[in-house]
């Protein structure tokens, strides 16, 4: 409603383009503070999705892959080292180190874990592997899916290394 006291002596266009001036930065002052809300909003919806997927792109590569297989290995003349080579047996994922988790030094468990970069990254990935040999161990044991499984074990009788 338009109050006549402030408006004395003033003509109703005049009345009338002061009130539309009035609402029209009225709306232009809701406009700029709704704007800057939702840019607030949707930088905080970009940060967000960017670091979760930092967080998975970085994250896999703490994982343990359980899908590892041992295609070929060879001791070292000194029986002190060896050197295995690593396969997946699944379609997707590279390995990139491996831990003995075994606290028995008659068998080595090995778990190896995924390369950074995804389910299929490719980020510091190894098919190699060294892995000091104690002269005491005689089974080598991989996590396989959700087991240790053997893979590796010294021959009793020739003392010679064997795929199982």
């Amino acid at each position: 409603m338009i109050d006549n006291t402030i408006n004395k002596g003033k003509t109703a266009k005049e009345i009338i383009r002061v009130w539309r001036d009035d609402m029209k930065n009225e709306r232009a002052s809701k406009n700029i503070k709704g704007g800057l809300c939702t840019k607030k909003k949707l930088s905080i919806i970009i940060v967000v999705l960017l670091l979760l997927g930092c967080a998975y792109y970085f994250g896999v590569g703490f994982l343990p892959a359980t899908n590892v297989v041992v295609t070929d290995f060879q001791v070292s003349e000194q029986q002190d080292s060896m050197t295995i080579q690593t396969s997946i047996a699944t379609s997707a994922g590279y390995t990139r180190s491996v831990k003995n988790v075994s606290d028995d030094p008659k068998k080595m468990m090995l778990k190896f874990y995924s390369a950074f970069g995804g389910i299929n990254g490719s980020i510091g990935a190894k098919s190699e592997f060294d892995l000091p040999l104690s002269p005491e161990c005689k089974e080598i044991y991989v996590l396989l899916y959700d087991d240790y499984k053997l893979l590796i074990a010294k021959n009793p009788t020739t003392g010679e290394w064997e795929m199982v």
